[in-house]
């Protein structure tokens, strides 16, 4: 085994248990967590038996394992950014909501 695949192997179970310890704490839903679940166990599959990238690659239509692993990480990162910026988006509108009404209940409360 290669050291970079002991690092990434190492660096993919730690995020892995970070995950479930953040589903224990609450702060992720168990939904959430078995989708991230898949995703660090899918790139520890690829750590260890590199070639089933290549396998994936074949499948799709793209010349080299490499490429197809870079392609969907693309899109997965370019999906979770515009999933943070419609929440950001959200949480900005509620906080002008907020904001208003509180102006507007101290105004008046000064009458």
């Amino acid at each position: 085994m290669l050291i970079i695949q002991l690092i990434l192997l190492a660096g993919l179970l730690a995020a892995l248990a970070l995950t479930w310890r953040r589903a224990r704490q609450d702060a992720l839903t168990r939904r959430a967590a078995l989708l991230w679940s898949l995703l660090w166990i899918g790139g520890a599959v690829v750590v260890l038996r590199p070639e089933t990238a290549n396998l994936f690659a074949n499948l799709v239509g793209v010349g080299r394992g490499t490429d197809a692993v870079l392609y969907v990480a693309v899109i997965v990162l370019f999906y979770l950014l515009f999933r943070i910026f419609l929440r950001l988006d959200k949480l900005d509108r509620d906080l002008t909501k907020l904001v208003r009404r509180v102006a507007l209940d101290e105004h008046e409360n000064r009458k």
